[in-house]
């Protein structure tokens, strides 16, 4: 099975392994993502392909993805002009161009900080609501946005109810491996601009997945969510219900993109919690102080919540996982390899995938390797940028802790 970053590189797109889950994680959702990349970093190329490779036109006459520039694009440029002969009947329709959006099926909106007041509020009206002047734009389903960093040279900072609105805000990395630099340099012998079954597939996939996950497992992502915005808020900054049901949107793809890959790993749950925090954070983009001291503080504390609150839990199912085992030594049928199709652990710890308990026992297991594994590693992982550290923590493979 090829990784979304393997199918990326097939159709020209290299360097972006590092923020690949958080577009997926958009693409999964159809929700709009923010990417914030000094020029030059391919953000632009990376929207296009994109849409090509979800078998989108790119033809004039039937245009459904366009880039538009937020900083020189015009309302009448997005709109169109009132179609008159339509006006004389009473109604209101725009007349279309390769360049109006009615038709759009994906959109770039490049440089969205800098484009004027007026504007940015069309823009978050279509952000919001995929609608323009009230009027709905049926066809988009994938709403790209790109801006300079703010320290950036006459870059700008984002209007807060518009950052508001974004599903994830990503960094977009700026300095490239040399392996992928030479291939980004012999970029047209990689070049595939067709679209991709494989890429449909695996989104697909994953959103099916991501339908049926269980019930306890997603109260675990919930529970984390709220102990996250209420210590946010607490230490005195707003993180809105908007943000936290985002959030969990993104949280429950994150871990149904693992499912499809096969492994739900501690370091798996530990990276998708960090990461889920950190691409839902707007302050980096709305303030010069992006306070990630509070983000940190609030992420140890709603891992550290979790942990202290399924000891119990967990002690319960291994009174449990007990009981099955010595009906394994009487001759019973050990359930330890039955097939749920719900979670693969990358251990060799006995995990019994009964199921009634097995997502939840497991999740609750990998969350008991300990707080470091979720402070420390999201410090190394997310802040310091740190993508190859691993926990040095040794495991305790009778209950996790």
């Amino acid at each position: 099975m090829k990784t979304f970053n393997q199918i990326l590189e097939k159709h020209g797109i290299f360097g972006y392994e590092e923020i690949s889950k958080a577009i997926l994680t958009s693409l999964v959702a159809k929700e709009p993502i923010l990417l914030i990349g000094e020029h030059g970093t391919g953000k632009t190329m990376l929207a296009e392909r994109l849409s090509s490779m979800l078998g989108f036109s790119n033809d004039l006459l039937n245009k459904e993805f366009h880039a538009y520039d937020a900083s020189k694009s015009l309302f009448e440029d997005v709109i169109g002009f009132p179609n008159p002969a339509q006006m004389k009947e009473g109604k209101l329709e725009y007349i279309e161009s390769e360049i109006t959006i009615w038709n759009k099926r994906f959109i770039l909106i490049d440089e969205i900080s800098r484009a004027n007041p007026s504007m940015q509020n069309k823009w978050l009206e279509i952000i919001r609501s995929r609608r323009l002047m009230g009027k709905s734009i049926p066809k988009l389903d994938y709403i790209f946005a790109a801006m300079n960093p703010p320290d950036y040279l006459g870059a700008e900072y984002l209007d807060s109810a518009l950052a508001d609105r974004f599903f994830l805000i990503v960094n977009v990395p700026s300095k490239f491996a040399r392996n992928d630099l030479s291939k980004i340099i012999n970029a047209d012998s990689y070049l595939d601009t067709s679209q991709s079954d494989e890429l449909i597939e695996m989104i697909s996939s994953i959103d099916r997945i991501s339908k049926n996950l269980r019930p306890e497992l997603v109260k675990v992502i919930e529970d984390f969510i709220l102990d996250f915005s209420h210590k946010v808020e607490e230490l005195g900054l707003i993180f809105s219900p908007r943000r936290s049901a985002l959030m969990r949107k993104s949280l429950i793809i994150m871990m149904a993109t693992e499912l499809y890959y096969g492994k739900l790993t501690d370091k798996k749950i530990a990276e998708n919690l960090a990461l889920s925090c950190n691409y839902s954070w707007n302050y980096h983009v709305t303030d010069e102080d992006p306070q990630l001291d509070i983000l940190q503080e609030a992420f140890k504390y709603a891992t550290t919540k979790i942990i202290k609150n399924t000891k119990q839990t967990i002690n319960q199912f291994e009174n449990y996982k007990k009981k099955n085992k010595k009906k394994t030594s009487a001759g019973s049928t050990s359930t330890s390899n039955k097939k749920t199709n719900q979670l693969d652990i990358d251990d060799d710890t006995d995990v019994d995938d009964d199921e009634e308990h097995g997502d939840l026992w497991t999740f609750m297991q990998i969350l008991g390797t300990g707080v470091e594994l979720f402070t420390v590693g999201f410090y190394e992982m997310v802040i310091k940028g740190n993508s190859n550290w691993k926990s040095k923590m040794k495991i305790n493979k009778g209950t996790g802790f």
